[in-house]
């Protein structure tokens, strides 16, 4: 299968500082931004609310909306409606991943309106990368889209994410490390020689090292209050040079077995509460197994014990599923439309899935601390 590389390596402008969002008037009425939507959290908003400025004091209508919570294709029409009869010159999304993933869909299916990110979670890569992770209005994944446009500006006010919950940033660690694994394989063995795909395999070795070597650091540091330059460098790792893996490398970089695995475990509701970096956690695991790299496992164990990151299906609270329903997720990791396990170089099938996680059960078993 011949694989595409076109590199959309990053958004057209990128700031990370203490008062980041002052940046923002002056960055809209550069680019002659008179009317935005604004679209977030509520939880969101009430934390970056103390560092935003009040735009209509500076010439700029807001129009407020709260998010329903899910990046699905009725969220996305919702915001592209609003687009159209507000006559907005952009939107501006504040939040996690799924605000973040539907304004940027939003905007470009509107007609490529400028989209302006203010990620409130380092929790994945969701604000560097030009494309979306959709889901069904319940919380089933059902793919990604690409995006031709990039993200006009990218504001990331380190004191926002900070205050963020501990649990998404470790989430967003666990997502972070498998731009590794789900790369390696591809860039090692890719079919042409290009500087981006090394630039891409060096983001995504940076996306395993750093986290390894500074994340139990990080968090400690997030636990105490303290905003360090561990904390700092773990962050902008799990947006930036995750980011920077697929927007260098394109299809030889994009998410391949482990968030199969993922995105397979969304038909099962007993999953929905935990979130996408926990799931992909799990899905590391599996794909490990797949290629055989049992020494890896071991090498990432104690990494797990420490973040407390799941190994097994009771870890997800699914240590109660017969043998047929955890065939039914192999299935849905090879099967889905658009299934990610399509992209793995050595093609996975529903059966090697399968045997995986058996197998993978009884590795957990093994090494559980007795």
């Amino acid at each position: 299968m011949a694989l595409q590389l076109i590199s959309r390596i990053a958004p057209q402008e990128y700031v990370l500082e203490k008062g980041a969002y002052d940046r923002l008037a002056p960055e809209l009425k550069s680019r002659f931004i008179r009317r935005v939507i604004l679209l977030h959290g509520t939880k969101s908003m009430q934390k970056a609310a103390p560092y935003l400025p009040d735009l209509s004091q500076q010439g700029i209508e807001v129009i407020d909306v709260s998010f329903n919570g899910e990046c699905s294709k009725n969220e996305i029409q919702r915001m592209i409606d609003l687009i159209h009869s507000k006559q907005a010159d952009a939107i501006i999304g504040l939040g996690g991943g799924k605000v973040m993933d539907t304004a940027k869909a939003a905007a470009y299916k509107a007609g490529a309106v400028p989209v302006i990110l203010l990620p409130t979670m380092a929790s994945n890569c969701a604000a560097w990368s030009c494309l979306s992770v959709l889901y069904k209005d319940n919380g089933e994944c059902i793919g990604h889209e690409i995006y031709q446009n990039q993200t006009f500006l990218l504001l990331i006010e380190p004191r926002v994410i900070f205050d963020s919950p501990i649990d998404y940033f470790i989430a967003g660690v666990a997502d972070t490390i498998a731009k590794w694994y789900e790369a390696d394989l591809l860039l090692k063995n890719a079919d042409r020689k290009s500087l981006a795909l090394r630039f891409s395999r060096e983001a995504a070795r940076q996306c395993l090292e750093i986290p390894l070597n500074h994340a139990e650091q990080a968090i400690e540091d997030m636990k105490q209050g303290k905003l360090s330059d561990e904390w700092i460098e773990v962050m902008e790792t799990n947006i930036v040079a995750s980011g920077l893996v697929g927007g260098f490398g394109d299809e030889y970089a994009r998410a391949t077995a482990a968030h199969a695995v993922h995105d397979a475990l969304t038909i099962r509701k007993e999953t929905h509460h935990l979130l996408h970096g926990i799931k992909v956690a799990y899905g590391i695991m599996v794909e490990l197994v797949i290629e055989k790299k049992y020494d890896e496992m071991t090498r990432l164990l104690p990494f797990y014990r420490a973040l407390k990151l799941p190994f097994c299906l009771e870890d997800l609270s699914l240590g109660a599923l017969t043998d047929q329903e955890i065939h039914d997720i192999a299935d849905s990791s090879v099967h889905k439309p658009f299934s990610l396990m399509d992209m793995h170089p050595l093609s996975p099938s529903v059966e090697t899935v399968y045997q995986a996680m058996i197998e993978l059960e009884k590795w957990a078993e093994q090494n559980k601390v007795k």
